[in-house]
């Protein structure tokens, strides 16, 4: 099968499972391209931009480029504000939330290995909603996951995105009273399970030692509704 054709199929097969990914902006902004005609337009930009650029050109395929249960990898066709065409990739993350866990009034920080920083990294419990689960189901789940607790009392904080230009994620944040620390899963990752003064949560974040934006986030929202 040619590359480009099976990439272009399972994009079309995404678009119709998943009309709300490829939604324009009524108000302007980068206009996704789904006619195939615009489609190759786009290519041929992108191509002669890359070539007059010194770049790469091995792949520019438009299209669905990788799917699994937990991560989709697009590459738009676009039509950007000032008209020009071309491509633009897109990362779009399974529902993720991410929960403050609070033991006695004192928030509970992991430590945990993650792959793509290949790398340990202190922070809160984050992960993704399985399908058909809700936001505030899964925060329950993934807080009694990676901290041992029996029960978790939620409350939400809202919305974050981590930003950067391709990643369409909305994280769920929400800030969860738990009852105990107890095992973690084993297949999480995690070394270790602690909790904190919100002071030394201050020192570690302004000391660079949590670098996790979602930690950050989740603390700045918490300090501000004065959960913390």
């Amino acid at each position: 099968m040619n590359k480009d054709a099976g990439a272009l199929d399972g994009y079309f097969a995404l678009l119709r499972d998943r009309p709300d990914l490829f939604v324009n902006h009524q108000a302007g902004g980068i206009e996704i391209l789904t006619d195939p005609q615009e489609i190759a337009l786009a290519q041929a930009a992108a191509q002669s931009h890359r070539a007059a650029g010194g770049l790469d050109l091995t792949d520019t395929r438009a299209g669905l480029l990788a799917r699994d249960p937990y991560m989709t990898v697009i590459r738009d066709a676009v039509r950007f504000p000032d008209g020009s065409l071309g491509l633009y990739n897109r990362i779009v993350e399974t529902s993720p939330v991410a929960i403050l866990p609070l033991l006695d009034n004192q928030p509970v920080l992991i430590r945990v290995f993650r792959h793509g920083l290949r790398d340990w990294s202190l922070e809160f419990p984050r992960g993704g909603a399985d399908r058909g689960e809700t936001p505030e189901a899964a925060a329950r789940r993934e807080v009694i996951e990676e901290t041992g607790a029996t029960t978790a009392e939620l409350q939400p904080l809202g919305q974050f995105t981590p930003g950067g230009s391709s990643l369409a994620i909305r994280a769920n944040l929400f800030v969860a009273k738990i009852d105990r620390i107890g095992a973690s899963d084993p297949l999480e990752g995690i070394e270790s399970v602690h909790p904190y003064a919100v002071a030394e949560v201050e020192r570690l974040i302004a000391d660079g030692v949590i670098i996790d934006g979602f930690t950050m986030a989740l603390f700045l929202r918490a300090r501000l509704h004065q959960f913390i």
